[in-house]
Order: structure tokens, then sequence, then C-alpha cells
């Protein structure tokens, strides 16, 4: 028998671990009132295109208009996730998956059911799905019993499975998930279904804020239309809430207001002088006269677009193309007041042009700063995660060690530039930065004990000067005969 090769060496290979992907920035939320296509258990659906948007919503649905705008930018953007806003109250719901198929429910003859509704329990037997047609039939059956058990409930074979629904409407109305010998066969056990308990009436600030607390993920937000313009709504409803829990939240508030208001020097109470006065970085008014279209929807499909690894891919929003959106004919001191507020439209340029400007946010900051320093956070917090995680080896607590995470924090500055965010040019007390950027560490040996001692280090931190863009250009001139 031959000497194993192990006797004389060995070879151990590890696998680094694949670092965490970076945020996307691309994705627009739309909190709809409309019902009828995704219930309180699910909450909100995600798209990738207009197609997929028509499978679930008709061509008329504002869902389907605002998807519409988004998608009918060049390029296409492609995430669009839609957000529901329960304005009136809805009952308990028990949504099935993963039934059965129907010949194999056709074994089930003298089935049991056992769930709690509203506090009543259940307790069906006899169930008997031998001669169930079809599916529905099966869900008709299961009514009957339902329904006799406790008037009012109902049961319905839908696109998500089984689903049965409590009689009362808000919070007194629960459920629970079904056991007994139908239950699996059937889809309801806790392992296969949804639960939503009965829900009251919601304003727009509680259904963002339980779809926040779900962990769905979207960038920009568009309100369904009959949400525009509340400015003395109830607390959650008007629109100054909505905008506080987006500059909270950091999201992007894309408002719309079709408010003449906002034309007039005089007034001062429109939706846009509100959000002005409020200083909100992420907050961005485009003014429409046209209250069926979605503007902000296109003007963020636009920004969904960049790709901010890539090489000189930042853009400006100003002077863009927004198709699909009627364009606002503006005299030029409703363009200077609407500019004042600072709020932007589409608007006839010249003889042949239109195009949207300004995209200043309501603190008078602009939209592709807002939307760059977003994926600039998220691109350091990655990195320096990746860092830690992706390392084989400690990352020593030395001048080494800190080195190591200054390199990599100049890399996440470096992308920056390189995409456009940031350029070379002069801090505000006249430090020139030829890089753009500039990064700086606490020596190890000034680091306190207490924060050695936690494993945690607050020394890193850099400037950078952002490369802005050219929206106006002023020429003066001298001519001599």
């Amino acid at each position: 028998m031959a000497i194993d090769i192990k006797e004389f060496t060995t070879a151990d290979i590890t696998i680094t671990p694949t670092g965490v992907g970076a945020g996307n920035f691309g994705i627009l939320g739309f909190l709809t009132k409309e019902e009828g296509v995704i219930l309180p258990a699910e909450r909100t659906r995600s798209y990738t295109s207009l197609a997929s948007v028509g499978d679930d919503w008709a061509a008329d649905s504002e869902v389907y208009l605002c998807a519409t705008a988004f998608y009918s930018q060049t390029p296409q953007p492609r995430d669009f996730v839609v957000l529901m806003n329960y304005a009136t109250s809805q009952k308990a719901q028990l949504v099935g998956g993963g039934h059965s198929a129907l010949d194999d429910l056709h074994l089930i003859t003298n089935g049991t059911l056992d769930l709690t509704i509203e506090g009543t329990t259940i307790n069906i037997t006899a169930l008997d799905f031998f001669g169930a047609a079809d599916l529905d039939a099966v869900a008709l059956i299961l009514n009957t019993a339902l329904d006799t058990a406790l008037t009012g409930t109902t049961c319905v074979y839908s696109s998500y499975g089984f689903l049965i629904t409590s009689p009362s409407l808000g919070a007194v109305s629960t459920i629970t998930f079904a056991t007994g010998t139908a239950s699996e066969a059937l889809g309801l056990q806790q392992h296969q279904g949804l639960i939503s308990d009965g829900l009251e009436e919601e304003t727009p600030v509680d259904s963002l804020t339980v779809v926040e607390n779900k962990g769905t993920d979207f960038i920009g937000l568009v309100l369904h239309k009959d949400m525009r313009d509340v400015i003395a709504g109830a607390t959650g409803a008007n629109i100054a809430d909505i905008a506080d829990f987006c500059e909270a939240s950091k999201k992007i508030f894309m408002n719309t207001s079709n408010s003449t208001a906002l034309l007039s020097n005089v007034i001062t109470t429109d939706v846009a002088s509100v959000l002005k006065n409020k200083t909100l970085r992420y907050s961005l008014t485009t003014f429409s006269k046209n209250t069926n279209e979605y503007p902000s929807a296109s003007v963020f499909g636009r920004a969904a677009s960049v790709n901010f690894e890539g090489i000189a891919t930042t853009i400006t929003l100003n002077l863009k193309q927004m198709p699909t959106v009627t364009v606002e004919d503006l005299t030029a001191n409703e363009f200077s007041v609407l500019r004042s507020k600072n709020a932007s439209a589409i608007v006839k340029i010249g003889k042949t042009i239109n195009a949207y400007t300004d995209s200043k946010m309501a603190s008078g900051s602009w939209l592709d700063t807002t939307h760059g320093l977003m994926w600039l956070e998220d691109r350091i917090q990655t990195d320096m995660f990746n860092l830690l995680y992706q390392s084989s080896t400690k990352i020593p607590y030395t001048q080494a060690g800190i080195n190591l995470a200054k390199a990599r924090l100049a890399r996440s500055c470096g992308a920056a530039v390189r995409n456009g965010l940031a350029g070379a040019g002069y801090l505000p007390d006249g430090t020139y930065l030829p890089n753009g950027y500039v990064v700086n560490s606490v020596a190890v040996g000034d680091v306190s004990s207490s924060d050695r001692g936690a494993r945690i280090y607050n020394g890193l931190s850099f400037k950078m000067i952002g490369a802005g863009a050219l929206h106006e250009i002023h020429i003066t001139g001298e001519f001599s005969e």
C-alpha cells in the first residue's frame, strides 16, 4: 500500500466570504389607496417592468398610470414597488398558500378544520371535498361551513390561494392559522399562509411606518393623486407630515402639486412654501396643472437610471426630458415665483424645447446631490463592513490596521470622484483638494483607552468637494466697430 502524500505535505484552502452588495438607489415606491389587488397580509408588491405592473393592475388604475410615467424614461429604470395605504377599515384575513392539487383534495371526505376568529373557537368537522368540481367549489364548501360556525365569515379561492375573511372590520377583527386534518392540504397552516388582523383606517404616514418596519426597500416616494396638496389635513395625512417622515427615514419625497397657488407670490401657505420653510433636504416639489398625471414619477425614473459605479455617470435633472408628461406653459413671472419657492416643473423653453427645471429640493439643495450623497453613505458603510467581514484574520488595532481602514475609505471617496459626484476644488477655508477629497485619521497613539478597549475607532473622517453642475450660463461681451 502506497504512502499517502499527505504524510509529507497538506493544503487547506479557505473561501473568503462574498461581501455584501451595495444598495439599490433606483427603487420608486408608489403609495396608493387602490384596493383589491394587494391584501393587507402582503402590504407591498415589487415590479420590474410596465408589463408586470399590467399583469396585476388595470390600464386606467393610478398604479399603472404612475408606472407608465416611471418606465417611459430613457434609459429605462427597473424597480417599482407598490405600497398600500388602507384608507378604510379592513377585516382580518387568513391567506392560504401551497395547497394540494384538486385530485388530492378529493381524498378528503371527513376532514376537520380548527381556528379562532374574533375570539370564537371554530371546529369544523366532516369536510367532504370529493364532489368538488374545482377549487372554487372547495372554497364554497368551506364558506358554507365557516358562515355556519360564525355568521359573516367567508372563504374564496383567489390568486393567493384559499382566503378566509372575518366578519368584522377594524382592530376587533382577529384570526389565527388553522389546524386540523384538512388544514395542511388547504394551505392554511402557519408554515404555509399569511395572517393580517383587522385594520383601522390608516393615514399615509401610518402606512409608510408599517412599510418601513416591514423592511420594504425603496428610495423615492410618489403619492396617489388624491393625497396631493393636503396642507391642513389630520396628523399623518398632510403633506408636511409625509415629508417629515421621508426626512427622518432618508427617502426622497417626490411631491407633486396641482395647486396654482404655487404660481402666486402673494400666497405663502401653498405646499411648496410649507416644505421650503421646513428646510427639507429630502423633498422635491414638481408643479403640474394636470391632476391625472405623475410627473414626479418620471423625474425619479430619470434619476433611477444613474449607475453610481460607473465613470462620469452622474447627472443633473435640470433640462431633462419627461416623456408622457404634459408641459406647463408658464409666464416668466410664474416661472420666477415657482423657482422662488424651490419648486420645479416641465416647461416650454423657446419654441421647441420642453424640459424639466430646476430639480431643487425644498431646502435649496439639488436632487442629484441628495441622491448622490445617499449612495455615498451606503458605499462607505458597505466598503467598511466588507473590510471587517471578508478579512480572514483580524484587523489589528494598530497603526497598520487603521491605515487599512483609511485606504478603504479613500477607495469609497474615489468612486464618488470617478462617477462625477465630487471633483477637484476648494474647501470653504481655501484649501485646494486636487483629488476632490482628503481622508484624515487619528493616530493609534491618540485613541482613548476606552475606545480601544471597546474595539471602536472613531478617528476616520473625510472632506469632499461636490462637482456640482452648470444650470445657467450668463455671458457679457464688448463689441467695438
